[in-house]
């Protein structure tokens, strides 16, 4: 039997789906996460599958889980234990190939690469431009050389669906000399989802994807737009990190850059690397949501606006409609870039589930042709197909559920 397991890592949590591959495409075996990581209750979800049908569901607290090294060992003894019953590996040598999501490609990656010891090197020097996540990914691929020496390792990189947008679009106007020397540049991330996203929707549209123009909203925790034309990507709202564009739940988004200045209040008596560190801090896990409304909790935000009082209830408007005008405006801009638009598509945690917020940012294009069916897009679900039409007007709305792990597994398919 050959299968492929796919594992994405995030700053404090493993995620994970094992595919087998059949005559009918790839099939979920299971799927999972690890949450919490490093916590005083870290928790793991595990659904086994026989078909489309649920077969085991865990959901429990494992305080074993101290770190990713040991959340990724704890899934594949979880997944192959022979007292676990359904076990969804029989032997571990069925997992031929292993994709591991790798938030930041840099300059260097731009396909899917096998993993040595080289390429590991490589990608945790590029630590510093995705300091949540890509540390965490290399700590997961060592792991899972040493566990699982007999498969084949890659890298799917969220940076390298961005590699289509134009020149003039990804360079920033600094010196080019320094620029060009230590890749400052416009990358982009959420690539994967906003792919599978893409193809999604070309299948809800009934329409090749060549022929198309979409907008694709990756919202969540950490959220980006991409416009796209035929198919590939000409720009997106991140930029060098993932901290630019939008704001995120605990990111803040574009900002003034001297702005990041006055986080030190002493910055003389500190070093640049202090300095620096000190800011990141602050925009990445400080900003955002959280620091609007003081939780990064898109449905606690909904539900203050409805029924807190005073400032609770001021602190959540002000970020829904930060958050709201921050959509617009990048819309917007990439109607304009593309030309026109053939279908807003959102995804994501809050994209899929926030009907509230797919009204608000819906709102200001019905002079365009984007007319939201208010009764569709209460209740929209994307199951069975995937995919839920929430449009009433010339420019398809369009909700779409994201797959990062089967893109990553189809992609390492077609190798």
């Amino acid at each position: 039997m050959s299968m492929i397991l796919v594992f994405n890592a995030g700053s404090s949590s493993l995620k994970f789906q094992l595919f087998k591959k059949g005559q009918d495409g790839l099939q979920v075996v299971a799927k999972g996460n690890c949450s919490e990581i490093g916590s005083d209750k870290p928790n793991f979800k595990c659904d086994v599958f026989d078909g489309d049908k649920s077969i085991e569901k865990i959901n429990q607290t494992q305080q074993e889980l101290k770190s990713h090294e040991d959340a990724f060992g704890f899934v594949v003894n979880h997944l192959s234990h022979p007292d676990t019953e359904p076990a969804a590996i029989k032997d571990k040598s069925h997992i031929n190939i292993v994709g591991h999501r790798v938030v930041h490609g840099g300059g260097k990656f731009w396909e899917p690469t096998k993993m040595t010891n080289d390429t590991i090197q490589q990608l945790d020097d590029l630590g510093d431009l995705a300091p949540l996540h890509n540390h965490r990914s290399v700590i997961v691929i060592k792991a899972c050389l040493a566990m699982l020496p007999d498969a084949q390792n890659y890298a799917v990189f969220d940076t390298a669906f961005h590699r289509t947008i134009p020149r003039h679009i990804y360079t920033y106007p600094v010196p080019q000399k320094e620029a060009v020397e230590y890749d400052i540049r416009k990358f982009g991330f959420h690539g994967i989802s906003h792919g599978y996203i893409a193809k999604q929707a070309a299948k809800a549209l009934g329409k090749p994807l060549e022929d198309l123009k979409l907008i694709t909203l990756h919202l969540g925790n950490g959220s980006s737009i991409c416009a796209i034309k035929g198919g590939q990507s000409i720009d997106t709202s991140m930029g060098l990190t993932p901290l630019s564009g939008l704001p995120g739940g605990t990111r803040s988004g574009d900002i003034d850059p001297s702005a990041v200045f006055h986080f030190v209040p002493k910055p003389a008596s500190l070093d640049d690397t202090s300095h620096l560190t000190e800011a990141e801090r602050v925009l990445n896990k400080q900003s955002g949501l959280l620091g609007l409304a003081g939780t990064s909790n898109v449905a606690e935000i909904l539900e203050r606006m409805d029924s807190a009082t005073g400032d609770g209830q001021d602190s959540a408007q002000l970020a829904f409609d930060v958050f709201c005008n921050r959509i617009q405006n990048f819309l917007g801009a990439y109607i304009v870039l593309l030309e026109g638009v053939d279908a807003i598509v959102f995804s994501g945690g809050i994209g899929e589930n926030a009907y509230q917020l797919r009204e608000a940012v819906v709102q200001k294009l019905k002079f365009l042709g984007a007319i939201i069916d208010h009764a569709k897009n209460r209740y929209a679900s994307t199951q069975p197909q995937g995919y839920a039409d929430i449009g009433a007007g010339s420019i398809r709305l369009l909700v779409v559920a994201t797959d990062e792990e089967r893109e990553i597994a189809e992609t390492l398919t077609s190798l």
